[in-house]
């Protein structure tokens, strides 16, 4: 039987039709017995995400070698279906944010057959070794059966995808230096390895690779000089983590993906740097987890671990616009963002990775502590709604082109361009009444010829030809629902500038006080425009 769910080029299907993945992940802790599980996704379906992603813990699936424990999975997989959700398991198997934390206490006590990482200043540490052959089959056998309990018991088809894994690579080396890597590293680097480096064309191997004379064999030093520790970690995990995800598969064909802990500088607003804030991030291999599913080791990673649909990127840090192309480069188009700020920043973000580069989802880590009342809850709820009905646009017109911005006091405002007309999208408000409130953020979706559905809050929209010809507003109809097909009202007089914009209040906006005439500030954020020409 073949699953309702899969991969298209780039593109997420349920039942043969697109799935945006509007989502939230859980806290580490969240799904660790069935009362937080319930507890858990209530919060989800209520604050509006249609999508969970929730921890599956080794050390619980599995707690003793052999004997699994469906428990957990059972209960998420029910209480999904039945609060709406669909849910992405996460494999906290033999590692997850680059320590063996989730293994099970017969591995964790059997340091002889799963063997540990040594680090060059600190010896043998927590984390097992991805050349252990044993620690690979037994995480391997624990995945085959996980995927083939969500075979079993998953009859609403409510699962889409499975990561497996967790932010893996060396933490406080750039390499493992246990008996068995140094093995591995004094052997000839894979003649799959060498391919996939010289036919990727660009990149840091590949510039390394270049600069060492572009070998065609040799060491993993001779072959990739400086770059050699990360090569030869990468190596290591995806041939690890292609065991683990192939031994899945072969039980149920589930789209399955890895996930990176960035090589980007902490970005916090604080005067001094705390020391534990450089082991969040940072640019140096060790300071984030060496050979990891990350951009620049794509090559690597592609060619060993192709049991993997693609890699995934966590952004809390860094350019973010750029961070998204970059890995929907390194898959192939494909860009899922497991793990992001909640915040209204992240709301913001969230319409530019869908909007503006399809990406096949995202979701924000630690929703389910964010409680009804905190800071940041209305604009994460309110955000879920808008992409909900977003999704729901693009699930109709799949074919309609997308764009989505984000806007600050840096860039104030973004301009896009479709067959002879162009939409300009501005956080200054044209009559100079209401101040800018940042972050503005929005998505559009082109449903027809000079037809649009705009999505977002803080900004107005106008509208120029681009074709010789002059352009007005035919209609402006304020959506609401599910589906985003409720009409709430059709728009007009101040509420369109006259007939010149169409006017997208911030969450928190109020008339000036200023004005004696009072402005309706009352929004859904979703409207449908078309637009007519005349000379």
């Amino acid at each position: 039987m073949t699953p309702e769910v899969r991969l298209t080029d780039a593109l997420l299907e349920r039942d043969g039709r697109p799935f945006l993945v509007v989502g939230a992940e859980l806290h580490n802790s969240s799904s660790s017995s069935v009362s937080a599980i319930t507890r858990s996704l209530r919060a989800m379906r209520e604050i509006g995400a249609n999508t969970v992603l929730a921890p599956v813990a080794w050390d619980l699936f599995e707690p003793q070698e052999g004997v699994y424990d469906f428990t957990l999975v059972d209960a998420l997989i029910a209480t999904a279906a039945a609060e709406g959700l669909a849910v992405i398991p996460l494999w906290f198997g033999s590692w997850k944010n680059g320590m063996s934390s989730y293994a099970p206490s017969w591995v964790k006590r059997d340091t002889a057959r799963f063997p540990r990482a040594e680090l060059r200043h600190a010896g043998p540490v927590e984390v097992l070794s991805p050349f252990g052959a044993e620690s690979r089959a037994a995480d391997a056998a624990a995945f085959r059966a996980l995927l083939g309990r969500i075979r079993d018991v998953d009859t609403e088809r409510v699962v889409l995808m499975v990561q497996v894994e967790n932010e893996v690579g060396i933490l406080g080396d750039a390499r493992d230096r246990s008996p068995l890597a140094e093995q591995a590293w004094a052997q000839q680097v894979p003649d799959a390895v060498i391919a996939a480096i010289s036919g990727s064309g660009a990149g840091r191997l590949h510039e390394a690779w270049l600069a060492a004379g572009s070998p065609t064999g040799g060491t993993w030093e001779s072959v990739l000089g400086s770059a050699a520790d990360e090569g030869f970690m990468a190596a290591a995990f995806a041939t690890y983590i292609e065991a683990v995800a192939a031994a899945g598969r072969a039980e149920w064909d589930l789209p399955l993906f890895a996930n990176a802990w960035l090589d980007t500088p902490v970005e916090l607003d604080l005067p001094d740097m705390p020391a534990w804030a450089e082991m969040a991030g940072g640019e140096s291999a060790g300071f984030y987890p060496s050979g990891g599913p990350l951009s620049h080791l794509a090559p690597i990673w592609r060619a060993l671990a192709p049991s993997l649909d693609f890699l995934a990127p966590d952004i809390y840090f860094g350019d973010f616009d750029e961070l998204c192309r970059r890995y929907s480069d390194a898959s192939g188009g494909r860009l899922f963002i497991p793990e992001m700020r909640r915040s209204p920043r992240g709301v913001g973000h969230m319409f530019l990775a869908l909007g503006e580069h399809r990406a096949l989802g995202v979701a924000p880590f630690g929703v389910d502590s964010l409680l009804p009342g905190a800071a940041g809850y209305d604009d994460l709820s309110d955000g879920y709604r808008l992409l909900r009905a977003f999704a729901s646009v693009r699930k109709r017109v799949p074919s309609g082109s997308s764009r989505g911005f984000l806007l600050s006091a840096e860039q104030p405002s973004a301009r896009f361009e479709f067959d002879g007309v162009t939409l300009q999208i501005d956080s200054a408000d044209p009559s100079g009444l209401f101040p800018p409130v940042y972050p503005a953020y929005g998505a559009l979706v082109e449903t027809g010829h000079d037809e649009f559905v705009v999505i977002g809050r803080g900004f107005s929209v106008t509208f120029a030809p681009t074709d010789g010809s002059r352009v007005g507003i035919l209609g402006a109809t304020e959506l609401a629902g599910p589906e985003a097909e409720e009409v709430v009202r059709r728009l007009g007089g101040d509420e369109t500038g006259s007939g010149q914009m169409v006017r997208f209040p911030a969450l928190t906006a109020a008339t000036p006080a200023v004005f004696p005439i009072p402005f309706d500030m009352r929004s859904t954020g979703i409207v449908e425009i078309q637009l007519y020409r005349y000379l």
